[in-house]
């Protein structure tokens, strides 16, 4: 029974004094981790990239919509094909708009002249109260307002997380751009 106790502890100080395969213990415990901030860091790189085009996408359009007097339901339809191809390298498909025409009145409320909907509906009804940033809500003015959606989807997913509702990223942008050619920007079927 001595000699088998004897092994055992010559056996644990030559295990304990033998630093080979620390290395790859040390790798084993890190690269996890590594390989985690690696995928997430180049996740959120994209998602910030996408989110840039799509403020640049719904800028564009109220850029473009801002140079007219006058405005039609197939002219706002051809906004779609510009967000879209603003959002160029990235997938454009589920990109979701609103053009909105607002009116300030002189006490400074804001009501909706006409509106528009990439599906051909109307969002807001003419005449409803629209809520704007104090700085916009000059008396007397005109704003044109582009509303764009888009889902995000994630590109890399890691194991374990499908039942997470995490792959989606729910992004929008809004921007306000005052008519350039005359007192309004007029819709004549919207």
């Amino acid at each position: 029974m001595t000699g088998i106790l004897i092994g055992m502890m010559e056996t644990a100080r030559r295990l304990r004094g033998n630093r080979d395969g620390v290395g790859a213990v040390e790798f084993a415990l890190i690269a996890p981790v590594l390989i985690i901030l690696y995928i997430g860091s180049v996740e959120i790189s994209v998602a910030m990239s996408v989110n840039k085009k799509l403020a640049r996408a719904s800028s564009t359009v109220a850029d473009l919509i801002t140079q007219e007097e006058a405005v039609d339901k197939d002219f706002l339809t051809s906004m779609m094909n510009v967000a879209e191809s603003v959002m160029t390298p990235f997938r454009s498909n589920g990109v979701k708009l609103k053009v909105t025409g607002i009116a300030i009145n002189a006490a400074g409320q804001a009501t909706a002249s006409w509106s528009w909907q990439d599906d051909g509906s109307r969002p807001y009804s003419v005449g409803s109260t629209q809520t704007l940033p104090n700085d916009l809500a000059i008396p007397n003015t005109f704003l044109v307002r582009t509303e764009i959606e888009f889902d995000h989807e994630l590109l890399v997913v890691l194991p374990g997380v499908e039942s997470i509702n995490t792959r989606t990223l729910k992004m929008s942008k809004t921007y306000h751009l005052r008519q350039r050619m005359s007192n309004t920007v007029s819709c004549s079927n919207c």
